[in-house]
């Protein structure tokens, strides 16, 4: 065993520092190499910021570095908002226990406050401790992430006058030994020792026995649990925008969390964290009826996006494809009966366990409807409407009058309360459904025939000068009206108070669901699935028709200082739509020979509707390898270089890397450093990791024509002379991604 292989994790930290500083050693503010002597790497900090945080927040807080936090989220203010919108979300606010708080936006990249688990949004040092990692705290792991405040916009990124960067797969060694503790020695016994462990860019701890038998195929590559965002800036992708059927908890929960946040500062109008200032720009300057429907609603969507990524940058807008939902909505729309359609359970309303506590104490129910509510919290039932839960729970939809006005009974608006807390996705004001005549629902063969157009005008809509719905608005139109629906009990509820004439425009009790008025609609949070279907819906037409495109691409887009054409790639506004991705993380200085993939668990539902499939290389070093041929094959784990290719039904494809000798000096070849200037106008270096993108359509077809209903992918990689080679691919990931 050499002396490389001995070093402690310790060590092996300060090598690891010492080699992506180099001999120059910057003052860090008196500090020096800070992380060769164990106690002052412990303390130390730079510009106020603890380089390794303390063991828990709280601790942090005490020790003068928590920053404070801004209480402008739960007070009045002089722009209070004092309209029909702003009063509805402070009626869900303050009714039980989903009480305003503070500041909850991470503003300045402090702690945050977070939902528990319970889904209540907290501000405690104790959430903000338990919502991440003592490495996630610690202003180094910040630093060499490209984190703020260590990014550049407040303090310099971090090393300084590296001389280069640390790897992610250093960088998530580093945190593991902040997160066990900082220890000087390793423990005999100890999981993790450094002579034998490494880790890939996804955090997995692996043994290189492990490493090794992943590269040569003896070992399966696993799905990575990471965020599809979190996977996307590890290989330097695009941002993932999946249907949202196929969120994993995570991407869910936090999609959550970000809503939640921002219905907090509702009563401040001026605000743009503020989920209302949002609803407002399509109040005021939305465009429907000719061709500037879908640009302006690109950019809406792509900015509110950009603000939820302020809260947390890995979230991304997931949207709803209608047809999915077209065969159990085959009753609803066709009929006059109201409120019986099926929207995505995402945005359906149910009652936890915090609802139901919050519900006991606040002594407005008999023991008969707790005993009901009891059982609904207990079956975890969705229902698509706040209607269809109180008449499951056997409570009267009532309203009282208040100051002349209808609102709520007090039971009403206590359960609509805990039921918005539970979920901030789902809006009390929304029945779907047929609207009392008959209507009409988007089927798959709709969409097909819908996309099958070749025109723009037909397709988008006509310009100014003759200006007229496009295909896509008119369908767009209709779900509108289906997923806002009519209230069923708007007359019965209001005569029931003495009020024959009711007001159809009621906040609490209005004739028919927000999504049917496009002055309001935004208001509802289903509004944004629904349009990000209808920018889908787009993006798969352009990439069906390409060059067909809206005929005025100079014309402005207010409010935002963009134009038509800059509209025209969802890729320049960094994001894609799938359908659903499973991605396997790869060891990048590990030379491939063949890959070999455990089953991806793809969704039924995914298998059933995709339109397309992709598999993806991700970032493949380039410089100074022999060139290979990769052969790629789905659900053939045995697959090798004598594997038949001709008619053999899991063979997908094969692709040829062309790389080359280096004729610089020593580290010429090396991946080139990541950009991290903001006026680096210079192409792509010649040595950056290049992608492949291999369409395995009809691979996945052959396979389930086969009675395969999962799938998995294995490569296997050989020299142009057909026989094994170990030394000529280094990739990333591989990812099997499909569409819509």
């Amino acid at each position: 065993m050499n002396a490389k292989q001995k070093l402690s994790r310790f060590q092996r930290v300060q090598q690891i520092l010492d080699d992506a500083q180099g001999k120059c050693i910057p003052d860090y503010q008196g500090l020096g190499a800070f992380w060769r002597d164990l106690n002052t790497f412990k303390s130390a900090e730079l510009y106020g910021q603890r380089l390794i945080a303390p063991e828990s927040a709280q601790s942090e807080q005490q020790s003068g570095n928590s920053g404070g936090r801004r209480c402008c989220g739960g007070g009045g203010d002089s722009a209070s908002l004092d309209t029909d919108e702003s009063a509805l979300n402070q009626a869900l606010l303050t009714s039980g226990s989903n009480q305003p708080v503070g500041d909850c936006w991470p503003t300045g990249g402090k702690n945050p406050a977070r939902i528990t688990a319970s889904g209540i949004v907290d501000n405690s040092d104790e959430a903000a401790s338990s919502a991440s990692s003592r490495s996630d705290r610690s202003g180094l792991i910040k630093g060499l992430r490209g984190q703020f405040p260590f990014d550049g916009t407040q303090f310099p990124p971090l090393l300084w006058q590296a001389q280069k960067p640390v790897s992610p797969a250093d960088i998530a060694f580093i945190a593991a030994w902040i997160d066990d503790g900082c220890p000087e020695t390793d423990d005999a016994d100890s999981r993790v020792k450094s002579d034998n462990v490494v880790l890939t860019h996804d955090g997995a701890v692996l043994s290189r026995t492990t490493l090794r038998a992943l590269a040569r195929g003896d070992a399966l590559h696993t799905v990575s649990k990471q965020h599809s965002s979190e996977i996307s800036n590890a290989v330097q992708g695009l941002q993932v925008r999946k249907e949202v059927s196929t969120l994993s908890a995570q991407e869910l929960s936090l999609l959550r969390e970000a809503l939640a946040c921002m219905y907090t500062y509702d009563p401040h109008i001026f605000d743009e964290r503020s989920f209302n200032y949002w609803a407002r720009i399509h109040t005021d300057s939305c465009q429907h009826g000719w061709e500037q429907f879908l640009p302006w609603h690109r950019l809406y969507l792509y900015f509110f996006e950009q603000t939820l990524q302020d809260y947390d940058a890995r979230i991304t807008l997931p949207y709803w494809s209608w047809s999915d939902y077209a065969d159990v909505n085959r009753k609803t729309y066709d009929t006059e009966q109201l409120d019986i359609g099926v929207l995505p359970d995402a945005y359906g309303c149910f009652l936890d366990n915090t609802g139901l506590a919050t519900l006991k104490d606040s002594r407005l129910f008999t023991d008969t409807e707790l005993a009901n509510l009891a059982r609904l919290q207990k079956a975890g039932t969705v229902f698509h409407s706040g209607l269809r839960f109180l008449k499951a729970a056997k409570i009267d939809y009532a309203l009282q009058l208040r100051e002349g006005k209808a609102v709520w009974s007090d039971k009403v608006a206590a359960i609509y309360a805990e039921l918005r807390r539970a979920n901030p996705l789902w809006f009390p004001n929304r029945w779907p459904g047929s609207i009392g005549a008959a209507t009409h629902y988007p089927t798959a063969a709709d969409v097909q025939l819908l996309l099958s157009s070749k025109n723009w005008n037909q397709f988008g809509g006509g310009p100014e000068y003759d200006h007229h719905f496009g295909w896509l608005e008119e369908m767009h139109n209709g779900m509108h009206n289906f997923s806002g629906g009519q209230n069923p009990v708007f007359l019965a509820a209001n005569k029931a108070i003495g009020i024959d004439t009711p007001d159809p425009q009621n906040i609490y009790n209005p004739n028919y669901g927000y999504m049917t008025d496009n002055r309001v609609t935004a208001f509802d949070p289903v509004f944004w699935a629904h349009h990000s279907n209808v920018d889908r819906l787009w993006a798969v037409w352009q990439e069906l028709n390409p060059g067909l495109d809206p005929e005025d691409l100079n014309g402005a887009l207010p409010p935002w200082s963009m134009n038509v054409s800059d509209t025209l790639s969802t890729r320049k506004l960094g994001y894609e739509y799938l359908r659903d991705t499973y991605h396997y993380p790869v060891y990048a200085q590990q030379g491939l020979v063949r890959f070999n993939a455990e089953k991806a668990g793809v969704k039924p539902q995914v298998l059933d509707t995709h339109r397309k499939v992709e598999i993806r290389l991700h970032r493949m070093h380039v410089a100074n390898l022999f060139n290979a041929i990769i052969r790629i094959f789905l659900n053939a784990p045995d697959a090798t270089v004598e594997t038949p290719i001709d008619n053999n039904p899991h063979y997908v494809g094969q692709v040829t890397t062309f790389h080359g000798s280096c004729y610089g000096g020593p580290g010429h070849c090396d991946k080139p450093l990541p950009k991290t200037r903001r006026f680096d106008q210079r192409p792509l270096n010649h040595h950056e990791p290049r992608n492949f993108r291999i369409d395995a359509t009809d691979a996945v077809q052959r396979m389930l024509a086969l009675g395969e209903n999962d799938i998995s992918v294995h490569l296997v990689v050989m020299g142009l002379d057909g026989k094994p080679i170990d030394d000529a691919v280094f990739i990333d990931g591989v990812s099997l991604n499909f569409m819509d």
